[in-house]
């Protein structure tokens, strides 16, 4: 259940933006223009090929001979200049250290970066920088600093970060003035002494070193607001942090904790508490005195329970409980948080939806429900989330939706992928703001005439599904983009497809397609073709060679046999090439 991926590292925070990058996660759930709900990566192999405007016909004959099947075109802006990122000039020698600190010195400069310039080590004379307020030693070579570094007295910003560091000498303690430390990125397996002893300091950078413990010295850092203990092997906090009343922002993901002490409640001007990718077993019921907390991150630990004094943190805008153990949520706690615009639930233990009713909905934009084992959408229960524009319920026991489905006008990315659900109800065309809908993985056995009404559609997927027929009313999407039907019981698509002129993905492999219609020939946008797995298509025709745009298309287990065999061998591209040279269309 705990799925520990460090490419998902961040359900990030805005708010450390002071030096340590931490790009926003949201979750979406629309679908990749790269691949279908399980895009069957195995698909596009030998038979796969990419396909351009500038390839010639080859001659037909001695076809046998090895040929590419996959036909790449190299552009003339591939041949020009890649941009090179300026690099600082190495500083090679102790000497030219000195000799940089010197001028330093002698032009009074307040400010010094040094950064990347493959320093191993500093020279003493670094105590004459006296009047130095902000040093940036960062992505340089350093395992360690020179005692005459405490000389620096009127330091304020001290940049440390992506060096060897293992120890800082005791002299720092002299650096009275000192507010940001960075030093994320070293090789620390504890907080130095010295760092408890810069009670100046209000930032400070500790991420990714291998900090196993946090002492009792971290509560003489009362005028810290922000810190940063992210990745790194900690598996308990001192209940000193309860010390730290100005604390804003506090990032210990990525650690090993289980629990945290009650003392955490005493930080009460906390905004941001981010403990996801953790181990942790409970939650304090002292969180509820975090009243200023907008966000709290809890996602991926090992949690059974919400304490359900959280309800006093009213100010939250987002609450994400992704990869828990979870199965119910305290009565009334999500209608508590009113603010709340984005909900996630996602792969937990869910066996219906929290108690609270439609006023736990009210501000919500994003519900994620994913990974559960809900087998109904209570009726009304969106009633009054009129913001709503995101539902995914993918993976969950549905076996139907709701009757007052069409009541969700304002809906946009619905994915009900995965579940169990044999019809799609005709309200269907009520949802006019719909640009995403996801139904793979089901029981359809047919998609309502209604769907032609859902102007704004962008991606329909049905995949796996039970499908024999798509209906003619699907001509009418002609903002789609991207349509998936593969994995069903087609054996033919219908002629009004060649309306789609937006259209730029199709799957429509593994079905029991005969033919493909000749209109498909008007999907001048058409990127991807995947007319894989379909055992009784015999042959293509020749309107595919006017899909201008065709790149990629996969024939995999196709058996094409009107079509001469030693083209088929050869790749799509040549199939195109072949398409095109027999057809009407081959002086175009």
């Amino acid at each position: 259940m705990n799925n520990k991926d460090d490419e998902d590292c961040s359900e990030s925070w805005d708010c450390i933006a002071v030096a340590l990058p931490s790009p926003r996660e949201k979750y979406n759930f629309t679908v990749s223009t790269a691949s279908s709900s399980n895009m069957r990566e195995k698909k596009p192999s030998t038979s796969s090929a990419t396909l351009t405007n500038t390839d010639t016909v080859r001659p037909l004959a001695n076809t046998e001979a090895a040929r590419p099947k996959v036909v790449t075109v190299k552009h003339p802006e591939s041949n020009k200049p890649k941009p090179t990122a300026k690099k600082n000039k190495p500083i090679q020698a102790d000497l030219d250290v000195i000799k940089e600190f010197m001028r330093c010195r002698e032009e009074g400069d307040k400010r010094l970066d040094l950064s990347k310039c493959s320093i191993t080590s500093l020279p003493p004379n670094v105590r004459d920088l006296t009047h130095l307020v902000e040093f940036y030693l960062y992505g340089n070579k350093l395992v360690a600093l020179p005692v005459e570094f405490g000389c620096l007295t009127n330091l304020q910003t001290l940049a440390l970060n992506e060096n060897s560091l293992m120890s800082l000498p005791d002299s720092l303690a002299n650096l009275k003035c000192l507010k940001v430390l960075d030093l994320r990125h070293n090789k620390l397996s504890d907080i130095p002494e010295v760092v408890y002893k810069l009670t100046s300091l209000t930032t400070l950078f500790l991420r990714f070193n291998r900090i196993r413990v946090v002492g009792d010295g971290i509560a003489n850092l009362t005028n810290l607001t922000m810190l940063s203990l992210r990745e790194n092997k900690i598996k308990e906090l001192s209940s000193g942090i309860g010390k730290l009343i100005n604390l804003v922002t506090f990032d210990v993901s990525h650690n090993h904790l289980e629990h945290l002490p009650q003392e955490i409640g005493n930080c009460v001007n906390l905004s941001t508490l981010d403990l996801q990718h953790n181990d942790l077993l409970d939650i304090p019921e002292s969180i509820g005195n975090l009243q200023a907390l907008t966000r709290i991150g809890l996602r991926y630990n090992r949690l059974t329970a919400i304490p359900s004094t959280l309800s006093n943190c009213k100010h939250m805008d987002e609450f994400n409980v992704e990869g828990n153990s979870i199965s119910q949520l305290p009565d009334g706690l999500l209608a508590s948080l009113n603010e709340l615009t984005s909900i996630t639930l996602s792969r937990n233990s869910f066996m219906s939806y929290p108690s609270g009713g439609p006023a736990q909905f009210t501000n919500a934009y994003s519900i994620n429900l994913e990974h559960n084992q809900i087998d109904k959408i209570p009726y009304a229960i969106f009633s009054r989330a009129k913001n709503l524009t995101k539902l995914n319920m993918k993976e969950n026991l549905l076996a139907s939706l709701p009757l007052d489905i069409g009541t969700w006008t304002n809906m946009v990315e619905l994915n009900l992928g995965t579940n169990h659900l044999t019809k799609l109800p005709d309200d269907i065309q009520c949802l006019q703001n719909l640009e995403v809908l996801i139904l793979s993985n089901n029981l359809l056995k047919r998609i309502p005439p209604s769907i032609g009404s859902l102007k704004k559609l962008r991606v329909l997927d049905v995949e796996e599904n039970k499908l024999e027929v798509l209906p003619n009313e699907i001509g009418f999407l002609h903002d789609l983009q991207k349509l998936i039907v593969q994995s069903n019981q087609l054996t033919s698509l219908p002629r009004s497809i060649g309306h789609l002129t937006n259209l730029t993905f199709l799957s429509v492999g593994e079905n029991n397609l005969q033919y493909l219609p000749e209109e498909i020939g008007t999907l001048e946008n058409l990127e991807s073709l995947y007319l894989n797995d379909n055992p009784n298509l015999f042959n293509l025709p020749f309107e595919l060679a006017l899909c201008v745009s065709l790149q990629i298309m996969s024939i995999e287990n196709c058996p094409l046999t009107a079509i001469p065999p030693e083209v088929v061998s050869s790749g799509p591209s040549l199939v195109i090439q072949y398409l095109k040279s027999q057809g009407p269309y081959r002086a175009m």
